[in-house]
């Protein structure tokens, strides 16, 4: 499951901040924050490293409104100081995942969405868990330019003409990454092996 859509045609908080709306730069934190931790978190696996990110990154914005002058749309201006501030962190110390249960592979609060329904039984709930953790270790074997352009398409649902202008490289770059994302996850993902549970769901499937 994704992250709620942006709004479209949103409104720029940032420019009625500038102008003196004290109460836009709050709309703004309560519009991205969870999407932002998100956006940290799967690619560092580290809620708290997560959460400092994004707060670091809501500072950045609040330092930056000053300055700031609306050229495009504001969710654009967001994830391209939120992609420098992880290229940044990124550099500077590389990412050490963390044990984490299989709940807080998807949701960084601990959380798990229930992909199952309502209806599923123990059993069903343990192979969800243990194939979305196994999702999440292939994921972490992917180089970090291809992981950031992946979670950028994929779960930010970011268009490739945008995500191109984010990292500065061409579309077809964008487009060539993402390709050797999927093929390298599928890859992954059909070399894992299949837990117990998994596979005896899947073996009363096929009966």
């Amino acid at each position: 499951m994704k992250p709620p859509p942006l709004p479209e045609g949103e409104v720029d908080l940032l420019a009625r901040y500038r102008e003196g709306d004290a109460s836009a730069f709050r709309q703004l934190v309560e519009a991205y924050r969870d999407r932002m931790v998100q956006f940290f978190y799967r690619l560092c696996w580290d809620r708290d490293r997560a959460e400092d990110l994004t707060q670091d990154l809501f500072l950045k914005l609040l330092l930056a409104s000053k300055r700031y002058r609306p050229e495009g749309r504001m969710a654009t201006f967001v994830y391209r100081v939120a992609t420098n501030l992880w290229i940044d962190n990124y550099r500077q110390q590389r990412p050490r995942p963390r044990l984490h249960s299989y709940d807080q592979v998807v949701l960084p609060d601990g959380g798990a969405w229930d992909f199952a329904g309502k209806g599923a039984t123990p059993e069903e709930d343990l192979a969800d868990r243990e194939e979305r953790a196994t999702l999440r270790c292939a994921l972490e074997r992917l180089t970090e330019p291809h992981r950031i352009v992946f979670e950028l398409a994929v779960y930010q649902e970011r268009p490739y003409g945008e995500i191109g202008e984010l990292l500065g490289i061409p579309v077809g770059t964008v487009k060539s990454r993402m390709h050797n994302a999927v093929a390298a996850l599928k890859q992954l993902l059909a070399g894992a092996p299949a837990s117990g549970a998994a596979a005896a769901r899947r073996s009363r499937g096929h009966a």
